[in-house]
């Protein structure tokens, strides 16, 4: 089955478009930049301090797809991984910049923006595949009935799918041996599934904003 092709950025859409993808891409540089640490939750479960900005730039990646299509969709997050990339690359050169004598906070600060390379590749890996899996996903629910007629199904489930394989793959990867995985595992996506549920309505008025923005007569 051959794709639909991509939609034709004009003057009323591209607006629109990077507003969406530059919140998308500040989301996950946010989110990949302080994902080292771990919060505490009820029962003795644990999440990534970053859940609830990784969480919204799925909000805004099915905003994208349902607004541009497939094509862009998959750009933006491509795009979200080059970010990461550029923005890693920076906070290594700032750590190994030599610091003035007066500034006595080198080590916090590599605490903080350094990155081993465990956090890194599974960072990484898990957006890349939870990311291409919500958007696979959406499309998907969009061929059936019941996906077809309701945008908070196909958001809700693609961000459903998408999530667990990235969180199993960004835990398992980035902790293993050193941190309980069972625990972080559970108490990252159940935080994920309420906010998938919250944000529900954020879907809504993203595509709606983004309707009414294209709607308008060109600058």
């Amino acid at each position: 089955m051959t794709q639909a092709a991509p939609v034709a950025l004009t003057d009323r859409n591209i607006r629109v478009f990077v507003v969406l993808m530059t919140i998308h891409t500040s989301l996950v540089v946010a989110s990949n930049a302080a994902g080292s640490k771990l919060i505490a939750l009820p029962a003795g479960l644990a999440a990534s301090a970053t859940v609830i900005s990784y969480m919204l730039s799925f909000v805004l990646l099915g905003s994208i797809a349902e607004l541009f299509g497939r094509f862009y969709a998959r750009l933006v997050v491509n795009l979200g991984l080059a970010a990461m990339a550029l923005s890693v690359a920076f906070f290594e050169l700032a750590i190994h910049l030599p610091a003035a004598g007066f500034w006595t906070h080198q080590q916090a600060f590599e605490q903080v923006l350094g990155a081993s390379p465990r956090l890194l590749l599974g960072g990484w890996t898990a957006y890349l595949l939870g990311q291409h899996l919500d958007v696979v996903g959406f499309f998907l629910l969009k061929r059936t009935r019941l996906g077809g007629e309701r945008l908070w199904l196909r958001s809700w489930g693609s961000t459903l799918l998408g999530q667990l394989v990235d969180t199993i793959v960004f835990i398992t990867i980035a902790f293993a041996g050193a941190a309980p995985l069972l625990p972080a595992i559970l108490g990252q996506y159940l935080v994920k599934l309420v906010i998938a549920t919250v944000a529900t309505p954020l879907i809504y008025a993203a595509v709606g904003w983004g309707r009414a923005a294209m709607a308008e007569r060109p600058l």
